[in-house]
């Protein structure tokens, strides 16, 4: 009888040969000769803002599209890389026309915020091959940096002040980006809206954005300080789509933590961009416990969110409306800028207008509607009190809007209403009865000087009156921008047929083909035939006047990698360990052929057609096979686990050993029928799985969750090994050194179905035990005290340390983890420049290979500096391996529960190992004395283990000083001087009072080690 695994087996092997076949013959005929490309386009906010086709718009005087060139961008901010500008980041070198340091204490970036808003707005992408790059690359950059390292604050001058510094820069910056907020003010029009608005009534010519900031489920909801200005473009934050969480996979949502609206009820923010999970510039020099960085990508880039992010895609979006309209001849007013960007904002469904303001930032809607369609975008001189202003359109039954903006003069803070100036926008249906007015106020908004409105099903062939009218103009006349005419229709194309056009939602669409059509693909553009438009591509129309479609623009993004995995039955995971969702109408295809779900063979290369509105995959098409037998099967049969049950009643654990593969070199899958698992269940004794140089064991209940539903199905643990030869593996720090012990090995559980669909499991309900071995005698040259094991990450791609209990006469690593995927042990070498010739240095370096202490600066450790008791407490908890709390404990009054030592603190004081004053303070920054970091050794000494410490069995102290040492101190100086973790000073005195320095600490905590592993 032939087997379930053979059947599995045979049904692969067949439908491997199956799509061999079916693949054209250009492609299979020379398979393996391709070269694939596994570059990822990551800026994925780019995208969503329509970006890329305006890189590729043909602009006529520079022949590059509109990158930003010309332009200057003014960003107020922390400070900026390492603040040298040798050291400058690569992406931002080259853009950088000027510093200016309000700091007092140089431009450098204390937590990686600047450089991260710097790379958004104009990285070039010099250190990713230009994939991840701002949004206006060939913008200049003009920095002013504000963050004092003494005072911990930022010092920012009146804020007057500051735009007119930047006003008169090198390159004359026109757009000001303030990602910063006063704590004072929450929604109130105060001293710093006055300033700022005082500013740009002054200079109309300059743009200020400002963040709406992060706190909108907080005390203080609304936005802050100065993002109340009425002449600011306030900036709130959508989702992104990376799916990393529940904040970042719908960019048709407002981020739960953007702020919203002011305290009279004005519109802020006025517009949104992606604030999640967004991929920029990161320091040169990291600061591991100052920076920001939610993830990392590689020592050049890192993630960050915030209305901060948000803030500056939107001033990259600017900075290439403005390259736009100065190539037309143009002096465009901020208020011109504001309108023509909020004309084409798209308004997010479902979500109320007082959270998303105009809308979204879509920059092609606003460049397309003027490059290809109607829209008319004007400037005008003013108007005094009574005075109105009126223009005419003639619809061509499409959606038809106006936005009406102008910079109102500074209003005096708590007195009167907020709006000076007063002006009116509504426009008059052709019948003379149907009346719309500006943001949708009866008689007109008395309260913003930003109005909008929106025309759904305006009568084709007809024309409407736009009337711009004075209430009240104090200090006048009022000057004003409007921009008005047909929206771009937008849609997203599920397919071509003939000359028709097929949408998502259902709509079709006919177009003639002496239709122009720009086919955008990344960052590359070609004019093409309609065939040749992409299902999935984000399609943006533009109508003539008789309303028929006179320009089309289409974009889609291609991605081409290795499928590592297959999650339910429409997620891929490729090599990069990215996850990307099948749209609905997704298809699959070898040549011209479309394959199922359950065909798409894992390992092959592919290339992805991706939307890149909400990164939805439409097409994936098979370029490559894999080899078509990647993995030895070993297959557990019902006899296996039968006994193993039985065995298990003596041992405590049910023991599923798998043989040895005839060839090491290639993956192995250890697998068993699911429906075996509710056997497992039963027995109620966890499970060790036990496959060479590894074994996990898994808590029973982990077999629970498989249901009735994976009836049928095989639990595979695919298990491989990677030999890497000498070479330095990334760690989150790049000025360490990894080097592996042995092989690397991948861990990959994954349920198969009888018909080839599968479901990868990346992690699980509860934690495992995983056990490594490696071979004997790898270890060979290696230092001992600097070895770990350590996990890769998929999402920053480095590898992170996840224990350091390494035996070296077993070889074996044993640690727990609830993830799957890469780990290793590893060794890791890590130094200072300022330890060189230190006494200390031998062993500050294994400390810092451990992680156990890090540096003061990146090539700094300060080894002679005093150690903080935050410091100290630290270094004990890594120590220990324990994990840190996420909030500080209530009753230390001076430690805040974001301060970067509080984790660790909350560990120490629910184990036991450390306490506060007697005040209710901890003091985390006070010196800490000799007898107090004995007390704290003792008591790290004893955590965890049974031994006892004899105290009536300490040898009398034998210090000179020992009068000095603390009654409640005086066993503990005893154990640690017995023990020699703590040696007295100079003259035979232990200095119980004396600070400890940085390096004294780093050695002691090698004792502590040394004892542990000797008295466990």
């Amino acid at each position: 009888m032939i087997s379930y695994q053979s059947i599995v087996k045979y049904r692969k092997i067949f439908a491997l040969v199956h799509i061999f076949l079916l693949l054209p013959w250009p492609l299979w005929g020379k398979a393996w000769a391709l070269e694939p490309n596994y570059q990822l386009e990551n800026n994925l906010a780019a995208g969503i803002l329509g970006i890329p086709a305006l890189w590729t718009l043909n602009p006529g005087i520079n022949g590059l599209g509109l990158t930003g060139k010309g332009q200057t961008v003014a960003v107020a901010d922390a400070g900026l890389d390492g603040g040298n500008m040798e050291t400058l980041h690569p992406d931002l070198k080259d853009r950088l026309t000027g510093v200016k340091d309000f700091s007092g204490d140089g431009w450098g970036d204390p937590n990686g915020h600047g450089t991260h808003i710097a790379g958004s707005i104009v990285g070039t992408g010099a250190k990713s091959q230009g994939y991840i790059r701002g949004m206006a690359p060939e913008a200049g950059l003009y920095f002013q940096a504000t963050y004092n390292e003494a005072e911990k604050n930022l010092r920012i001058p009146s804020v007057y002040d500051l735009l007119n510094d930047a006003y008169n820069a090198p390159g004359q910056p026109r757009i000001h980006v303030n990602s910063w907020g006063a704590n004072f003010s929450d929604g109130i029009y105060d001293w710093n809206s006055y300033s700022l608005d005082k500013f740009v009534w002054d200079h109309p010519d300059m743009v200020v954005l400002k963040s709406a900031g992060n706190g909108y489920k907080t005390a203080k909801p609304f936005v802050s300080s100065p993002g109340s200005a009425k002449n600011a473009v306030t900036v709130g934050s959508t989702e992104g789509v990376r799916g990393i969480d529940t904040g970042s996979d719908n960019p048709g949502q407002v981020v739960g933590f953007s702020s919203r609206g002011t305290f009279d009820g004005r519109i802020k923010p006025e517009v949104l961009a992606p604030g999640t999970w967004i991929l920029s510039t990161r320091k040169t020099n990291p600061n591991l416990e100052g920076d920001n960085y939610i993830g990392v990508y590689n020592q050049y880039y890192g993630y960050m969110s915030g209305t901060s992010m948000s803030t500056a895609l939107t001033a990259g979006s600017l900075a290439l409306l403005r390259q736009y309209l100065v190539q037309k001849g143009l002096s465009p007013s901020a208020a011109q800028m504001k309108a023509l960007l909020i004309f084409g904002t798209r308004i997010l469904p479902g979500v109320s207008g007082s959270d998303q303001g105009f809308g979204r930032v879509d920059a092609e809607r606003s460049i397309i509607a003027m490059d290809q369609g109607d829209v008319k975008v004007l400037d005008e001189k003013g108007l005094n009190t009574g005075e109105e202003l009126t223009y005419t359109y003639t619809s061509n039954g499409q959606p038809f809007r106006v936005v009406m903006a102008y910079t109102d003069y500074p209003k005096t803070p708590g007195i009167g209403k907020d709006l000076v100036n007063d002006l009116d926008v509504k426009v008059t249906g052709p019948d003379g009865k149907e009346v719309y007015w500006g943001n949708g106020y009866i008689d007109g908004d008395h309260l913003n000087n930003t109005e909008g409105i929106l025309i759904d099903k305006p009568q084709k062939g007809e024309t409407y009156t736009i009337e711009v009218s004075a209430s009240e103009v104090v200090h006048g006349p009022q000057p004003f921008a409007l921009v008005y005419g047909s929206l771009p229709w937008q849609g997203t194309l599920s397919e071509v047929h003939d000359n028709e056009l097929t949408f998502n939602d259902g709509q079709t669409l006919r177009v003639n083909q002496e239709v122009t059509i720009r086919l955008t693909d990344g960052s590359a553009a070609t004019e093409a035939a309609i065939n040749e438009i992409p299902a999935g591509a984000e399609v943006y129309l533009v109508y003539g006047e008789e309303g028929e479609i006179s320009h089309l623009d289409a974009l889609y993004n291609t991605i081409h990698s290795k499928l590592q995995a297959k999650e339910g039955s429409n997620q891929l995971v490729i090599e990069d360990g990215t996850r990307w969702s099948l749209a609905e109408e997704a298809k699959i295809f070898v040549g011209d052929n479309e394959l199922q779900w359950s065909e798409l063979p894992l390992e092959a290369e592919i290339e992805l057609t991706v939307n890149p509105g909400d990164d939805k995959v439409w097409r994936v098409e098979v370029k490559n096979l894999p080899d078509n037998s990647p993995y030895y099967s070993l297959p557990l049969s019902e006899k296996d686990i039968t006994i193993a049950i039985q065995n298990s009643r003596s041992s405590g654990k049910v023991v599923l050993s798998a043989a040895d593969p005839e060839d090491t070199s290639k993956p192995v899958t250890l697998a068993f029928a699911a429906g075996l698992a509710s056997k497992l269940v039963s027995n109620g004794l966890p499970v060790e799985l036990r496959l060479p140089g590894l074994s996990i064991e898994i808590p029973v209940g982990e077999f629970g969750r498989i249901g009735k539903s994976e009836e049928g199905a095989q639990l595979q643990l695919r298990v491989a090994w990677q030999t890497v030869g000498e070479q330095s593996l990334p760690a989150a720090d790049p000025f360490m050194y990894l080097r592996p012990v042995g092989k690397l090995v991948e861990i990959r559980p994954t349920l198969v179905w009888p018909d080839g669909s599968q479901l990868a499991i990346s992690s699980s309900n509860s934690f495992l035990k995983v056990t490594i071995t490696s071979p004997l005698g790898s270890t060979a040259g290696l230092n001992l005290q600097r070895l770990g094991t350590y996990r890769y990450s998929e999402l920053s791609q480095v590898w992170g340390l996840v224990n350091i209990d390494y035996n070296p006469d077993t070889g074996r690593s044993t640690f727990y983890t609830n993830r799957f995927g890469k780990f290793g042990i590893l060794e890791a070498s890590r130094t200072f420049e300022d330890i060189t010739d230190h006494w200390a240095r031998t062993d500050i370096e294994i400390m810092a290979a451990r992680q156990i202490v890090r540096g003061m600066a990146p090539q700094t450790f300060a080894p002679d500096l005093t150690v903080t008791r935050g410091q100290f407490t630290a270094m004990l908890v890594r120590t220990l391996g324990l994990s840190e709390e996420s909030v500080s404990p209530a009753e230390f009054s001076d430690l805040p529960g974001d301060y970067w030592c509080a984790g660790a603190v909350g560990t120490a004081v629910k184990m036991g190992l450390v306490s506060g004053y007697g005040d209710g303070t901890f003091g985390a920054n006070d010196p800490i004395t000799r007898e107090q970091m004995a007390a704290m050794l003792v008591r790290a000494m004893r955590y965890g283990t049974e031994k006892n410490l004899n105290e009536s069995a300490l040898n009398p102290i034998h210090f000179t000083d020992e009068e000095n040492i603390s009654s409640w101190a005086r066993s503990s100086v005893a154990i640690v001087a017995q023990e020699g973790l703590m040696k007295g000073r100079e003259a035979g005195g232990f200095a119980p009072q004396e600070f400890t320095t940085r390096a004294e600490a780093a050695v002691v905590m090698v004792r502590l080690l040394s004892y542990r592993g000797n008295n466990w």
